[in-house]
């Protein structure tokens, strides 16, 4: 869980107490320190599990986050403009990094100077329209890259010994054969899995546990995979985008466009 996400949390925790005390009925006398203790606990609750499960046994860490806190509440009524472009910023900041991660060519410093001329009143003689344009070519180049990469490693895949090539697009690579019936589309399942992207990175994985779903409400790549399979058995599946999860992409794990590479064990067909 990414820090930002655990400062969300507490924002929502904080609005979800005030509705909740909204609704009761309040107490006769409510001392402020006693009142201040007991919504620090509340906070504090569902703040440490996010913590301890991203920074186990790290007090430095812990005590870098209640700093940033303390920095927040220490922001006065008189710097309230200076709030607002920190609140802002935080923001920008996390898009700037998603669209690098993406392969954009945003770079922090340059970005904080042109925005600091422009918000000051100097021109950079970019239209909002030009701009706007010139980010459109951007991706369009990025989008070409991205596609002529993810085909190179399907082909890759495909001229590999063992690898089997279906009519649909669908690539698979039978690494242990497992027994008895095929499940069908009608079927739920339990399986194991590790879904990679094609730069090897993972996106989801079930590690030692398994999982159930009924295969129709997958991804067509992954659906007709399975179908293929026997309990027990373990492929490699190999899944275009158009069998994944196309131009849309998932989150923010899987990018638009892109080959899922699962390694897959059919444990059981659930009846």
């Amino acid at each position: 869980m990414k820090i930002k996400n655990i400062t969300a949390i507490a924002a929502i925790t904080v609005a979800a107490i005030a509705a909740q005390n909204a609704q009761a009925a309040a107490p006769a006398a409510a001392p402020a320190d006693s009142a201040s203790m007991a919504m620090a606990s509340i906070v504090a609750n569902y703040l440490r599990p996010a913590l301890e499960r991203q920074y186990p046994a790290d007090d430095a860490a812990v005590q870098m986050f209640t700093d940033g806190v303390g920095k927040a509440f220490a922001i006065e009524p008189v710097d309230e403009v200076y709030y607002q472009g920190l609140s802002q910023g935080l923001n920008i900041r996390d898009n700037l990094d998603r669209m690098r991660a993406e392969g954009y060519p945003i770079d922090n410093a340059a970005f904080l100077a042109e925005l600091r001329a422009i918000l000051s009143g100097r021109s950079n003689g970019m239209t909002a329209d030009e701009a706007n344009l010139y980010m459109a070519k951007v991706e369009e180049s990025l989008r070409k890259a991205e596609s002529a990469e993810q085909d190179a490693f399907l082909a890759a895949q495909a001229a590999r010994e063992g690898v089997t090539t279906l009519p649909s697009g669908l690539l698979f690579e039978v690494i242990t054969e497992g027994e008895g019936d095929h499940p069908t589309m009608d079927d739920t399942v339990e399986v194991r899995y590790t879904g990679r992207l094609a730069n090897g990175n993972i996106f989801d994985q079930t590690r030692d546990n398994t999982t159930k779903f009924p295969i129709k409400n997958l991804i067509r790549g992954f659906s007709e995979g399975l179908t293929m399979m026997r309990p027990g058995g373990t492929y490699r599946l190999f899944i275009p985008s158009e069998l994944g999860y196309g131009e849309r992409g998932a989150g923010k794990d899987i990018p638009a466009g892109a080959a899922l590479d699962f390694t897959v064990t059919l444990v059981d067909i659930v009846k």
